[in-house]
């Protein structure tokens, strides 16, 4: 129902054109910052690395505990409507039961009535899958702001000028790969999400 598959490729689109804007923002931060300038003058013999957003995202204890709740919550919603869906069947059993012995106005009232019910469940359907996949979208993008964070911060600390998409680049050594170090870092800041009312509260430690 959430269509998380389709919500990880759409963020995943957009973290590749962060890492775009992550180029700059490194490179300015870098030269800006009398601190960092020291850090250019060591650069490594290969001032880049790649990372794979999606491997952070596997090994994100962040993540594992907001899909977890995610289908908690799909799970009870699903349970809810499952018992809301047993009392339309049986209204609409009802309803042509009396067939029969109603006057075709009374039935044509009865029937949009019985209407008007199904379309209001089918509303509340569609209207809680896309509450989860909006509250699904906003963990999954506490958690890459989280992840961006911590590349910007190995990037200055390092001398990396660049770092590009891991599924983009054609060659990449395991040794120039940042995505473990990147998921380590962001385990120990943010170790999971907690969703709220309207809302995702992001917990420390």
């Amino acid at each position: 129902m959430t269509k998380q598959k389709h919500l990880v490729l759409i963020l995943d689109n957009y973290f590749k054109h962060l890492l775009l804007i992550l180029v700059v923002l490194i490179n300015f931060t870098a030269y800006a910052d009398e601190e960092k300038k020291e850090a250019i003058k060591n650069v490594k013999n290969f001032p880049a690395v790649v990372i794979d957003m999606k491997k952070v995202l596997s090994q994100s204890t962040a993540f594992i505990t907001l899909q977890k709740q995610i289908q908690k919550l799909e799970e009870t919603f699903k349970k809810d409507i499952k018992a809301e869906e047993e009392v339309l069947k049986k209204e609409q059993e009802n309803l042509l039961s009396q067939k029969s012995v109603l006057s075709d106005e009374q039935f044509k009232e009865k029937e949009n009535t019985f209407k008007q019910k199904v379309n209001k469940i089918q509303s509340k359907v569609e209207k809680v899958r896309r509450d989860l996949e909006s509250t699904m979208a906003r963990g999954m993008q506490v958690i890459q702001q989280e992840a961006v964070k911590h590349m910007k911060d190995i990037s200055i600390k390092e001398g990396y000028l660049l770092v590009f998409d891991a599924n983009s680049t054609v060659i990449a050594a395991d040794k120039i790969n940042i995505s473990n170090l990147v998921a380590e870092k962001l385990n120990k800041s943010l170790p999971k999400v907690l969703l709220e009312k309207n809302k995702v509260k992001q917990v420390d430690k």
